[in-house]
């Protein structure tokens, strides 16, 4: 009966010292005509978006999902200046869409749409000259 907890300690301990594996970004591609970004995991994610300022950019956080390079920077011309992809901390990947300086969106009609839990793609609107507005309520629509 020792024995048999002692082993179970043992047991227990070994599955608690084991990291948790996250996920990996697999792909994205932004589309700067369509302003729609689409992008991959090899595991389920539930993306988190936010709006930062000055610079102007849309801030989307991947929880539970790493990215081991390091960050990947595309350069755009006309509304939007760059799309940097990284590591926020160790268990998030982070997409920052930034906006040409004087640019700004409506946060709340940016829409994420999981065709599964592991294919998003975020459509973006219209950049507009203008003030910034400061929420963002982003609907989340997965199949059912």
């Amino acid at each position: 009966m020792r024995f048999q907890f002692l082993l179970l300690s043992v047991f227990s301990f070994c599955l608690l010292a084991i990291p948790a594996h996250a996920g990996q970004l697999t792909s994205w591609k932004f589309d700067p005509a369509k302003n729609r970004l689409d992008f991959k995991t090899d595991a389920g994610v539930q993306p988190k978006a936010m709006m930062l300022f000055n610079p102007t950019r849309l801030v989307i956080d991947l929880p539970g999902i790493g990215f081991p390079k390091p960050t990947v920077t595309q350069k755009f011309t006309g509304n939007f200046r760059w799309l940097r992809v990284g590591s926020f901390n160790s268990n998030t990947t982070r997409l920052v869409l930034e906006l040409q300086p004087g640019y700004t969106m409506n946060p709340k009609r940016v829409q994420f749409t999981g065709e599964n839990p592991i294919n998003w793609f975020v459509t973006i609107p219209v950049p507009e000259r203008g003030s910034t507005i400061p929420t963002l309520s982003p609907r989340t629509n997965l199949p059912r």
